[in-house]
Protein backbone atom coordinates (compact mmCIF):
# COMPACT_ATOMS: atom_id res chain seq x y z
CA UNK A 1 0.00 0.00 0.00
CA UNK A 2 1.59 3.29 -1.00
CA UNK A 3 1.45 5.59 1.83
CA UNK A 4 1.38 9.41 1.22
CA UNK A 5 3.03 10.81 4.37
CA UNK A 6 6.88 9.81 5.41
CA UNK A 7 8.29 10.24 8.83
CA UNK A 8 10.85 13.08 9.02
CA UNK A 9 13.63 11.25 10.13
CA UNK A 10 13.54 9.21 6.80
CA UNK A 11 13.22 12.80 5.29
CA UNK A 12 16.29 14.25 7.31
CA UNK A 13 19.10 11.51 5.96
CA UNK A 14 21.59 12.17 3.99
CA UNK A 15 20.26 9.31 1.63
CA UNK A 16 17.47 11.00 1.30
CA UNK A 17 14.05 10.88 1.59
CA UNK A 18 12.84 8.56 -0.68
CA UNK A 19 15.36 5.40 0.44
CA UNK A 20 12.94 4.63 3.12
CA UNK A 21 9.48 4.73 4.58
CA UNK A 22 7.77 4.26 8.24
CA UNK A 23 5.06 5.82 10.29
CA UNK A 24 1.60 4.73 11.38
CA UNK A 25 -0.33 5.20 14.85
CA UNK A 26 2.56 3.89 16.47
CA UNK A 27 5.86 4.83 14.58
CA UNK A 28 6.07 8.84 14.26
CA UNK A 29 5.23 9.90 17.45
CA UNK A 30 8.19 11.24 17.87
CA UNK A 31 7.36 14.16 15.97
CA UNK A 32 4.42 16.20 15.20
CA UNK A 33 3.35 15.15 11.59
CA UNK A 34 1.93 17.36 8.78
CA UNK A 35 -1.44 14.82 10.30
CA UNK A 36 -1.65 16.26 13.52
CA UNK A 37 -1.17 20.01 12.35
CA UNK A 38 -4.58 19.04 10.19
CA UNK A 39 -6.39 17.50 12.87
CA UNK A 40 -5.27 21.07 15.49
CA UNK A 41 -6.74 23.23 12.37
CA UNK A 42 -10.17 20.81 11.98
CA UNK A 43 -12.16 24.32 13.08
CA UNK A 44 -15.86 23.35 13.81
CA UNK A 45 -18.32 25.88 13.60
CA UNK A 46 -21.31 23.53 14.62
CA UNK A 47 -20.04 24.64 18.38
CA UNK A 48 -20.62 27.82 20.19
CA UNK A 49 -24.30 28.77 21.60
CA UNK A 50 -27.80 26.06 21.62
CA UNK A 51 -29.03 28.14 18.93
CA UNK A 52 -26.02 27.78 16.33
CA UNK A 53 -25.82 24.11 17.65
CA UNK A 54 -29.30 23.50 16.85
CA UNK A 55 -28.90 24.98 12.96
CA UNK A 56 -25.47 23.54 12.61
CA UNK A 57 -23.50 26.79 12.74
CA UNK A 58 -25.39 27.65 9.35
CA UNK A 59 -25.06 31.74 10.87
CA UNK A 60 -22.89 33.30 7.75
CA UNK A 61 -26.08 34.90 6.90
CA UNK A 62 -27.34 35.26 10.10
CA UNK A 63 -26.76 37.88 12.90
CA UNK A 64 -27.36 38.58 16.83
CA UNK A 65 -26.07 35.46 17.98
CA UNK A 66 -23.09 35.34 19.92
CA UNK A 67 -21.66 32.37 17.87
CA UNK A 68 -21.50 35.35 14.64
CA UNK A 69 -17.86 36.32 16.28
CA UNK A 70 -16.17 33.17 15.37
CA UNK A 71 -18.16 32.43 12.07
CA UNK A 72 -19.50 36.03 10.19
CA UNK A 73 -18.65 39.14 12.72
CA UNK A 74 -20.91 40.99 10.01
CA UNK A 75 -23.87 39.40 12.10
CA UNK A 76 -22.61 41.30 15.63
CA UNK A 77 -23.96 44.66 13.49
CA UNK A 78 -27.44 43.04 13.51
CA UNK A 79 -27.88 43.52 17.69
CA UNK A 80 -30.18 46.43 18.39
CA UNK A 81 -29.53 45.75 22.13
CA UNK A 82 -26.84 44.30 24.69
CA UNK A 83 -26.83 40.47 25.26
CA UNK A 84 -24.87 38.13 27.49
CA UNK A 85 -25.19 34.21 27.42
CA UNK A 86 -23.62 30.82 28.57
CA UNK A 87 -23.51 27.55 27.10
CA UNK A 88 -22.63 24.63 29.31
CA UNK A 89 -22.51 21.27 27.33
CA UNK A 90 -22.00 17.98 27.53
CA UNK A 91 -20.31 15.51 25.19
CA UNK A 92 -20.37 11.81 24.98
CA UNK A 93 -18.00 10.41 22.81
CA UNK A 94 -18.57 6.90 21.38
CA UNK A 95 -15.85 4.90 18.64
CA UNK A 96 -15.66 2.21 16.76
CA UNK A 97 -13.24 0.40 14.91
CA UNK A 98 -13.36 -2.26 11.93
CA UNK A 99 -11.22 -4.48 14.66
CA UNK A 100 -12.82 -6.13 17.98
CA UNK A 101 -12.92 -3.66 20.48
CA UNK A 102 -10.67 -3.95 23.05
CA UNK A 103 -10.96 -1.46 26.19
CA UNK A 104 -12.91 1.77 26.66
CA UNK A 105 -14.40 3.52 23.27
CA UNK A 106 -16.64 6.00 25.20
CA UNK A 107 -15.13 9.52 26.56
CA UNK A 108 -17.72 11.80 28.34
CA UNK A 109 -16.84 15.26 28.88
CA UNK A 110 -18.49 18.36 30.35
CA UNK A 111 -17.45 21.76 28.65
CA UNK A 112 -18.26 25.21 27.87
CA UNK A 113 -19.10 25.86 24.73
CA UNK A 114 -19.85 29.52 24.22
CA UNK A 115 -19.58 32.87 27.19
CA UNK A 116 -19.67 36.03 25.93
CA UNK A 117 -21.46 39.59 25.98
CA UNK A 118 -22.06 42.22 23.11
CA UNK A 119 -23.14 45.56 23.85
CA UNK A 120 -24.85 48.43 21.99
CA UNK A 121 -22.02 50.92 21.44
CA UNK A 122 -23.54 53.67 19.51
CA UNK A 123 -27.04 54.00 17.77
CA UNK A 124 -27.29 56.70 15.18
CA UNK A 125 -30.54 57.92 12.68
CA UNK A 126 -28.30 58.55 9.57
CA UNK A 127 -26.28 56.11 7.71
CA UNK A 128 -24.85 54.53 10.73
CA UNK A 129 -27.67 52.40 12.80
CA UNK A 130 -25.79 50.99 15.01
CA UNK A 131 -22.32 49.58 16.47
CA UNK A 132 -21.75 47.05 18.33
CA UNK A 133 -18.80 45.51 20.72
CA UNK A 134 -18.58 41.99 21.61
CA UNK A 135 -16.03 39.87 23.63
CA UNK A 136 -16.51 36.02 24.01
CA UNK A 137 -15.34 32.66 23.78
CA UNK A 138 -16.45 30.09 21.67
CA UNK A 139 -15.06 26.09 21.57
CA UNK A 140 -14.31 25.65 18.02
CA UNK A 141 -13.03 22.07 18.19
CA UNK A 142 -13.16 18.74 20.63
CA UNK A 143 -10.40 16.30 20.90
CA UNK A 144 -12.27 14.29 23.54
CA UNK A 145 -12.86 10.55 22.15
CA UNK A 146 -11.31 7.20 23.35
CA UNK A 147 -10.81 3.75 21.06
CA UNK A 148 -9.16 0.51 21.39
CA UNK A 149 -9.51 -2.87 19.10
CA UNK A 150 -7.47 -6.07 18.69
CA UNK A 151 -6.71 -8.08 16.27
CA UNK A 152 -5.68 -11.60 16.83
CA UNK A 153 -3.19 -14.06 14.83
CA UNK A 154 -1.21 -11.75 12.83
CA UNK A 155 2.14 -12.23 11.57
CA UNK A 156 3.79 -9.59 12.25
CA UNK A 157 5.60 -7.94 14.63
CA UNK A 158 6.21 -4.34 15.23
CA UNK A 159 10.00 -5.26 16.01
CA UNK A 160 10.24 -6.37 12.34
CA UNK A 161 9.71 -2.32 11.49
CA UNK A 162 11.58 -1.40 14.57
CA UNK A 163 14.24 -3.38 13.17
CA UNK A 164 14.12 -2.15 9.62
CA UNK A 165 14.56 1.39 11.15
CA UNK A 166 17.69 0.65 12.79
CA UNK A 167 19.25 -1.48 10.12
CA UNK A 168 18.76 1.59 7.18
CA UNK A 169 19.95 4.41 9.48
CA UNK A 170 23.63 1.99 10.43
CA UNK A 171 22.47 2.50 14.44
CA UNK A 172 24.68 0.05 16.07
CA UNK A 173 23.35 -0.96 19.80
CA UNK A 174 26.65 0.15 21.34
CA UNK A 175 25.71 3.86 20.14
CA UNK A 176 23.34 3.30 23.34
CA UNK A 177 25.40 3.22 25.59
CA UNK A 178 28.52 5.56 26.53
CA UNK A 179 32.10 5.11 25.32
CA UNK A 180 31.13 2.93 22.30
CA UNK A 181 29.34 0.16 23.93
CA UNK A 182 31.97 0.04 26.86
CA UNK A 183 30.20 2.14 29.12
CA UNK A 184 26.86 2.55 31.22
CA UNK A 185 23.30 3.29 29.20
CA UNK A 186 22.75 6.49 28.29
CA UNK A 187 19.35 7.83 26.15
CA UNK A 188 21.00 11.05 25.67
CA UNK A 189 23.16 9.34 23.21
CA UNK A 190 20.45 9.04 20.34
CA UNK A 191 17.83 11.21 19.57
CA UNK A 192 14.09 10.95 20.62
CA UNK A 193 13.25 9.08 16.86
CA UNK A 194 15.52 5.99 18.35
CA UNK A 195 13.55 5.86 21.72
CA UNK A 196 11.24 3.05 20.62
CA UNK A 197 13.51 1.04 18.78
CA UNK A 198 16.17 1.28 21.53
CA UNK A 199 13.26 0.40 24.03
CA UNK A 200 12.37 -2.27 21.97
CA UNK A 201 16.25 -3.44 22.46
CA UNK A 202 15.84 -3.49 26.24
CA UNK A 203 12.79 -5.31 26.46
CA UNK A 204 14.20 -8.48 24.08
CA UNK A 205 12.03 -7.71 21.24
CA UNK A 206 14.86 -7.13 18.91
CA UNK A 207 18.75 -7.51 19.29
CA UNK A 208 21.41 -7.05 16.27
CA UNK A 209 22.93 -10.75 15.97
CA UNK A 210 25.86 -9.82 14.95
CA UNK A 211 28.07 -6.71 17.15
CA UNK A 212 29.99 -5.63 14.46
CA UNK A 213 27.48 -5.22 11.69
CA UNK A 214 24.70 -2.91 12.55
CA UNK A 215 22.63 -4.13 9.88
CA UNK A 216 21.47 -7.20 11.50
CA UNK A 217 19.21 -6.13 14.04
CA UNK A 218 16.14 -8.12 13.95
CA UNK A 219 13.28 -9.60 16.51
CA UNK A 220 15.38 -12.20 18.00
CA UNK A 221 12.87 -13.96 20.85
CA UNK A 222 10.36 -13.97 18.42
CA UNK A 223 10.41 -16.61 16.45
CA UNK A 224 9.22 -16.21 12.38
CA UNK A 225 6.08 -18.76 13.13
CA UNK A 226 4.49 -16.79 16.08
CA UNK A 227 0.82 -15.93 16.13
CA UNK A 228 0.79 -12.09 17.25
CA UNK A 229 -2.06 -10.40 18.80
CA UNK A 230 -1.99 -6.99 18.81
CA UNK A 231 -3.76 -5.05 21.61
CA UNK A 232 -4.56 -1.22 20.92
CA UNK A 233 -5.60 2.09 22.95
CA UNK A 234 -5.96 5.38 21.92
CA UNK A 235 -6.80 7.80 24.39
CA UNK A 236 -7.33 11.48 23.60
CA UNK A 237 -8.42 15.07 25.31
CA UNK A 238 -8.15 18.31 24.56
CA UNK A 239 -10.01 21.45 22.80
CA UNK A 240 -9.38 24.37 21.06
CA UNK A 241 -11.19 27.34 22.55
CA UNK A 242 -11.32 31.02 20.98
CA UNK A 243 -11.28 34.03 22.72
CA UNK A 244 -12.82 36.80 20.12
CA UNK A 245 -12.90 40.83 20.07
CA UNK A 246 -15.17 41.80 17.76
CA UNK A 247 -16.72 45.24 16.50
CA UNK A 248 -19.94 45.09 14.07
CA UNK A 249 -21.97 47.73 12.18
CA UNK A 250 -25.49 48.46 10.58
CA UNK A 251 -25.41 50.36 7.68
CA UNK A 252 -28.45 51.65 6.31
CA UNK A 253 -29.84 48.29 7.55
CA UNK A 254 -29.01 46.64 4.23
CA UNK A 255 -25.22 46.11 5.02
CA UNK A 256 -23.65 44.62 8.17
CA UNK A 257 -19.88 44.68 8.45
CA UNK A 258 -17.70 43.32 11.20
CA UNK A 259 -14.01 42.38 12.07
CA UNK A 260 -12.95 39.71 14.61
CA UNK A 261 -9.60 39.17 16.43
CA UNK A 262 -9.23 35.50 17.55
CA UNK A 263 -7.05 34.60 19.89
CA UNK A 264 -7.30 30.39 20.22
CA UNK A 265 -5.79 28.27 23.58
CA UNK A 266 -4.78 24.67 22.26
CA UNK A 267 -4.37 21.61 24.58
CA UNK A 268 -4.49 18.07 23.12
CA UNK A 269 -2.63 15.46 25.20
CA UNK A 270 -2.72 11.50 23.61
CA UNK A 271 -2.04 8.10 25.27
CA UNK A 272 -1.51 5.37 23.83
CA UNK A 273 -1.36 1.95 24.81
CA UNK A 274 -0.32 -0.77 22.72
CA UNK A 275 0.57 -4.35 23.47
CA UNK A 276 1.90 -7.52 21.86
CA UNK A 277 0.84 -11.39 22.77
CA UNK A 278 3.25 -13.99 20.96
CA UNK A 279 1.90 -17.82 20.74
CA UNK A 280 3.01 -20.79 18.98
CA UNK A 281 0.91 -24.30 18.10
CA UNK A 282 3.77 -26.54 19.69
CA UNK A 283 2.30 -26.62 23.46
CA UNK A 284 4.51 -26.42 26.70
CA UNK A 285 4.56 -27.29 29.86
CA UNK A 286 5.52 -24.54 31.32
CA UNK A 287 4.22 -21.91 29.48
CA UNK A 288 0.58 -23.96 27.88
CA UNK A 289 -1.27 -20.35 27.13
CA UNK A 290 2.09 -19.12 24.73
CA UNK A 291 3.36 -22.58 23.30
CA UNK A 292 7.04 -23.33 22.88
CA UNK A 293 8.89 -21.76 20.41
CA UNK A 294 11.87 -23.49 19.88
CA UNK A 295 13.89 -20.72 20.95
CA UNK A 296 16.27 -20.78 24.74
CA UNK A 297 14.36 -17.30 25.18
CA UNK A 298 10.89 -16.83 24.35
CA UNK A 299 9.18 -13.30 24.13
CA UNK A 300 5.16 -13.86 25.31
CA UNK A 301 4.95 -9.51 25.86
CA UNK A 302 5.81 -6.73 24.73
CA UNK A 303 4.10 -3.40 26.13
CA UNK A 304 4.74 0.23 24.98
CA UNK A 305 3.04 2.98 26.13
CA UNK A 306 3.56 6.79 24.39
CA UNK A 307 1.90 10.20 25.24
CA UNK A 308 2.03 13.26 23.45
CA UNK A 309 1.39 17.07 24.94
CA UNK A 310 0.46 19.69 22.06
CA UNK A 311 -0.31 22.99 23.70
CA UNK A 312 0.35 26.75 22.92
CA UNK A 313 -1.74 30.03 21.19
CA UNK A 314 -3.19 30.89 17.65
CA UNK A 315 -4.13 33.65 16.61
CA UNK A 316 -6.18 35.06 13.61
CA UNK A 317 -8.48 37.73 12.23
CA UNK A 318 -11.88 37.69 10.53
CA UNK A 319 -13.86 39.79 7.92
CA UNK A 320 -17.28 39.55 7.22
CA UNK A 321 -20.46 41.56 5.13
CA UNK A 322 -24.20 40.73 5.39
CA UNK A 323 -26.16 42.45 2.36
CA UNK A 324 -29.88 42.69 2.73
CA UNK A 325 -31.45 43.09 -0.86
CA UNK A 326 -34.85 42.57 0.63
CA UNK A 327 -36.29 42.62 3.58
CA UNK A 328 -36.75 38.69 3.97
CA UNK A 329 -32.71 37.82 2.00
CA UNK A 330 -29.87 38.31 3.02
CA UNK A 331 -26.75 37.53 1.72
CA UNK A 332 -23.37 36.79 3.46
CA UNK A 333 -19.48 36.36 3.30
CA UNK A 334 -16.68 35.86 5.44
CA UNK A 335 -12.97 35.12 5.36
CA UNK A 336 -10.65 34.09 7.98
CA UNK A 337 -6.67 34.64 7.70
CA UNK A 338 -4.60 31.63 8.42
CA UNK A 339 -4.36 30.97 11.94
CA UNK A 340 -1.09 31.63 13.17
CA UNK A 341 -0.03 28.89 15.50
CA UNK A 342 2.68 28.96 18.16
CA UNK A 343 3.14 25.44 19.85
CA UNK A 344 5.35 23.60 22.47
CA UNK A 345 5.23 19.71 22.35
CA UNK A 346 6.62 17.06 24.57
CA UNK A 347 6.86 13.30 23.91
CA UNK A 348 7.11 10.54 26.34
CA UNK A 349 7.48 7.13 26.11
CA UNK A 350 7.96 3.58 27.75
CA UNK A 351 8.27 0.09 27.21
CA UNK A 352 8.53 -3.34 28.73
CA UNK A 353 9.14 -6.74 27.61
CA UNK A 354 8.36 -10.24 29.33
CA UNK A 355 9.49 -13.46 28.53
CA UNK A 356 10.32 -17.17 29.22
CA UNK A 357 13.70 -18.81 29.41
CA UNK A 358 13.14 -22.03 27.42
CA UNK A 359 16.32 -23.55 28.35
CA UNK A 360 18.03 -22.59 30.97
CA UNK A 361 21.53 -22.10 31.34
CA UNK A 362 23.06 -20.15 34.58
CA UNK A 363 26.61 -19.04 32.21
CA UNK A 364 25.16 -17.95 29.20
CA UNK A 365 22.31 -16.01 31.79
CA UNK A 366 25.28 -14.18 33.53
CA UNK A 367 27.38 -13.92 30.02
CA UNK A 368 24.48 -11.93 28.75
CA UNK A 369 23.11 -10.25 32.20
CA UNK A 370 19.78 -12.30 31.47
CA UNK A 371 18.53 -13.66 34.49
CA UNK A 372 15.88 -15.49 34.73
CA UNK A 373 13.34 -15.73 37.90
CA UNK A 374 12.83 -19.61 39.75
CA UNK A 375 10.49 -20.35 37.69
CA UNK A 376 12.13 -19.03 34.37
CA UNK A 377 10.36 -15.62 33.70
CA UNK A 378 12.42 -12.44 32.56
CA UNK A 379 10.93 -9.29 32.63
CA UNK A 380 12.58 -5.72 32.19
CA UNK A 381 10.07 -4.44 35.05
CA UNK A 382 10.74 -7.36 37.57
CA UNK A 383 6.85 -7.80 37.88
CA UNK A 384 3.78 -8.77 35.96
CA UNK A 385 2.55 -5.39 35.79
CA UNK A 386 5.45 -4.22 33.44
CA UNK A 387 5.92 -0.95 34.65
CA UNK A 388 9.35 1.06 33.69
CA UNK A 389 10.76 3.78 33.76
CA UNK A 390 9.01 6.93 31.73
CA UNK A 391 11.50 8.87 29.03
CA UNK A 392 10.28 12.26 28.38
CA UNK A 393 11.53 14.80 25.68
CA UNK A 394 10.32 17.85 27.05
CA UNK A 395 12.70 20.22 24.52
CA UNK A 396 13.46 22.45 23.08
CA UNK A 397 10.04 21.44 20.56
CA UNK A 398 8.92 25.05 19.69
CA UNK A 399 6.66 24.45 16.54
CA UNK A 400 5.40 27.22 14.40
CA UNK A 401 2.36 26.87 11.72
CA UNK A 402 -0.19 28.36 10.04
CA UNK A 403 -3.75 27.03 9.47
CA UNK A 404 -6.02 27.09 6.22
CA UNK A 405 -7.42 30.24 4.84
CA UNK A 406 -10.98 29.73 5.10
CA UNK A 407 -13.69 31.60 2.93
CA UNK A 408 -17.37 31.58 3.57
CA UNK A 409 -20.73 32.61 2.00
CA UNK A 410 -24.38 31.98 2.90
CA UNK A 411 -27.50 32.90 2.25
CA UNK A 412 -31.29 32.60 4.49
CA UNK A 413 -34.43 34.07 4.10
CA UNK A 414 -36.78 34.91 6.48
CA UNK A 415 -40.62 34.33 6.29
CA UNK A 416 -41.84 37.54 8.14
CA UNK A 417 -41.40 36.40 11.84
CA UNK A 418 -42.74 33.00 11.62
CA UNK A 419 -39.27 31.08 10.90
CA UNK A 420 -36.05 31.08 8.58
CA UNK A 421 -33.93 29.20 6.33
CA UNK A 422 -30.11 29.52 6.15
CA UNK A 423 -27.73 27.89 3.47
CA UNK A 424 -24.05 28.37 3.99
CA UNK A 425 -20.50 26.67 2.00
CA UNK A 426 -17.01 26.67 3.16
CA UNK A 427 -13.68 26.44 1.41
CA UNK A 428 -10.97 25.38 3.52
CA UNK A 429 -7.03 24.93 1.73
CA UNK A 430 -5.59 22.45 3.88
CA UNK A 431 -3.10 22.27 1.23
CA UNK A 432 -2.02 25.80 2.33
CA UNK A 433 -0.68 24.95 5.56
CA UNK A 434 3.07 25.92 5.96
CA UNK A 435 5.13 25.12 8.81
CA UNK A 436 7.26 28.60 10.06
CA UNK A 437 9.34 26.61 12.63
CA UNK A 438 10.31 23.71 14.19
CA UNK A 439 12.69 21.73 16.29
CA UNK A 440 14.41 19.65 13.57
CA UNK A 441 15.74 22.56 11.10
CA UNK A 442 15.07 24.14 7.63
CA UNK A 443 15.44 21.56 5.67
CA UNK A 444 12.67 19.63 7.17
CA UNK A 445 10.72 22.64 6.81
CA UNK A 446 10.73 22.09 3.14
CA UNK A 447 9.90 18.66 3.64
CA UNK A 448 6.52 19.41 5.44
CA UNK A 449 5.40 21.90 2.99
CA UNK A 450 5.80 20.09 0.04
CA UNK A 451 3.63 17.28 1.85
CA UNK A 452 1.00 19.66 2.35
CA UNK A 453 0.79 20.77 -1.01
CA UNK A 454 1.93 17.32 -2.67
CA UNK A 455 -1.05 15.12 -0.64
CA UNK A 456 -4.13 17.25 0.55
CA UNK A 457 -6.42 19.47 -0.84
CA UNK A 458 -9.06 22.01 -0.33
CA UNK A 459 -12.09 20.70 2.01
CA UNK A 460 -15.79 22.24 1.38
CA UNK A 461 -17.91 22.35 3.90
CA UNK A 462 -22.27 22.57 3.73
CA UNK A 463 -24.70 23.23 6.60
CA UNK A 464 -28.03 24.24 6.55
CA UNK A 465 -30.35 25.60 9.43
CA UNK A 466 -33.61 26.52 10.03
CA UNK A 467 -35.87 27.76 12.85
CA UNK A 468 -39.43 28.02 12.92
CA UNK A 469 -41.75 30.46 15.73
CA UNK A 470 -45.24 28.50 16.38
CA UNK A 471 -45.73 31.03 19.05
CA UNK A 472 -43.64 34.35 19.23
CA UNK A 473 -42.16 32.62 22.93
CA UNK A 474 -41.38 29.18 21.01
CA UNK A 475 -39.18 28.06 18.49
CA UNK A 476 -38.24 25.05 16.82
CA UNK A 477 -34.76 24.42 15.19
CA UNK A 478 -32.93 22.04 13.15
CA UNK A 479 -30.01 21.50 11.14
CA UNK A 480 -27.35 19.73 8.43
CA UNK A 481 -24.22 19.80 8.20
CA UNK A 482 -21.04 17.85 5.84
CA UNK A 483 -17.58 17.84 5.76
CA UNK A 484 -15.91 16.18 2.51
CA UNK A 485 -12.11 14.89 2.76
CA UNK A 486 -8.85 16.77 2.85
CA UNK A 487 -7.03 14.44 1.21
CA UNK A 488 -5.71 14.62 -2.44
CA UNK A 489 -6.57 10.78 -2.90
CA UNK A 490 -8.40 8.51 -0.59
CA UNK A 491 -7.11 5.37 -1.85
CA UNK A 492 -3.53 6.60 -0.44
CA UNK A 493 -3.84 7.48 2.93
CA UNK A 494 -1.56 9.82 4.89
CA UNK A 495 0.69 7.50 7.26
CA UNK A 496 -0.83 8.46 9.96
CA UNK A 497 -4.92 8.62 11.01
CA UNK A 498 -6.46 11.64 10.68
CA UNK A 499 -10.45 13.01 11.01
CA UNK A 500 -11.09 13.28 6.75
CA UNK A 501 -15.05 13.53 6.71
CA UNK A 502 -17.94 14.41 9.04
CA UNK A 503 -21.67 14.81 9.08
CA UNK A 504 -23.65 16.29 11.66
CA UNK A 505 -27.38 16.74 12.78
CA UNK A 506 -28.54 19.51 14.69
CA UNK A 507 -32.41 19.85 16.78
CA UNK A 508 -33.17 22.50 19.46
CA UNK A 509 -35.74 24.75 20.82
CA UNK A 510 -35.63 28.19 22.16
CA UNK A 511 -37.86 29.54 25.09
CA UNK A 512 -38.64 33.19 26.08
CA UNK A 513 -38.64 32.44 29.43
CA UNK A 514 -39.31 36.53 30.57
CA UNK A 515 -38.67 39.94 28.81
CA UNK A 516 -35.55 39.93 28.15
CA UNK A 517 -34.67 36.41 29.16
CA UNK A 518 -33.63 33.34 27.05
CA UNK A 519 -33.22 29.65 27.45
CA UNK A 520 -31.85 27.58 24.70
CA UNK A 521 -31.42 24.15 23.72
CA UNK A 522 -30.24 21.78 21.68
CA UNK A 523 -28.89 18.23 20.51
CA UNK A 524 -26.13 17.48 17.91
CA UNK A 525 -25.10 14.38 16.69
CA UNK A 526 -21.73 14.34 14.97
CA UNK A 527 -20.21 11.62 13.14
CA UNK A 528 -16.40 11.24 12.07
CA UNK A 529 -14.17 8.95 10.11
CA UNK A 530 -10.65 8.70 10.00
CA UNK A 531 -8.74 7.72 7.25
CA UNK A 532 -7.76 4.18 7.05
CA UNK A 533 -3.98 3.58 8.77
CA UNK A 534 -1.53 0.83 10.07
CA UNK A 535 -0.25 0.55 13.37
CA UNK A 536 3.22 0.69 12.40
CA UNK A 537 5.05 -0.08 8.87
CA UNK A 538 8.31 0.08 7.09
CA UNK A 539 9.55 0.19 3.69
CA UNK A 540 12.87 0.48 2.31
CA UNK A 541 14.12 -1.22 -0.71
CA UNK A 542 14.93 -4.64 0.97
CA UNK A 543 11.29 -4.82 1.60
CA UNK A 544 8.63 -3.40 4.02
CA UNK A 545 6.96 -4.46 7.31
CA UNK A 546 3.53 -3.21 8.37
CA UNK A 547 0.72 -4.59 10.31
CA UNK A 548 -3.40 -4.83 9.23
CA UNK A 549 -5.29 -1.64 7.70
CA UNK A 550 -7.88 0.12 10.56
CA UNK A 551 -9.88 2.89 10.28
CA UNK A 552 -12.21 4.38 13.19
CA UNK A 553 -15.27 6.05 13.20
CA UNK A 554 -16.01 8.43 15.83
CA UNK A 555 -19.51 9.37 16.92
CA UNK A 556 -20.39 12.31 19.32
CA UNK A 557 -23.66 13.67 20.66
CA UNK A 558 -23.49 16.99 22.17
CA UNK A 559 -26.28 17.95 24.64
CA UNK A 560 -26.13 21.76 25.07
CA UNK A 561 -27.92 25.07 27.04
CA UNK A 562 -27.51 28.27 26.56
CA UNK A 563 -29.42 30.96 28.85
CA UNK A 564 -29.20 34.39 27.50
CA UNK A 565 -29.85 37.80 29.15
CA UNK A 566 -30.90 40.53 26.56
CA UNK A 567 -30.70 44.61 27.74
Amino acid sequence: MKRLIITLAAAATAAGASAQQSGGLLMDKDLLMPTDMIELSQTQFNFGTARAMAMAGAFTSLGADLSSMSINPAGLGMYRHGDISITPMMSFARSKSNAPEYGRNSRDRFSMANIGVVINAYEGSRSLISLNIGFGYNRIADFNYDYGFVRQNQGGTIGDAYARQLNWDGMSKNDFYNGGGSGDWNWNNFAPEYWNAALAYRGFLIDQTDPDDPGTWKPTWVAPNAGVDHYTMLRSKGSVGEYVLSVGANINNKIYIGASLGIQSVYQRKYIDYVEEYFYDTPSQNTPDFGNSGLDYQLLRWKLNQSVIVDGTGVNFKAGIVYRPTANLRLGAAIHTPTYYSLDRKFQSAAAGLAYANNKNPEDHEKDNVKPDKEGYISTAGDPNMTSPLLVDDGPNGWSFVSPTRLMFGASYTFGERGVISVDYERDWYNGIRIKDNPSGLDSQSWYNDSFRQNFKGSNIVRVGAEFKPLPVLSLRAGFGFSDSMVRDDEFPPASPVIKQTTYYGAGVGFVLARGVLLDLAYQYMSSKTTDYHLFYAEDKAGYTESAVYSTDINRHNVALTLGFRF
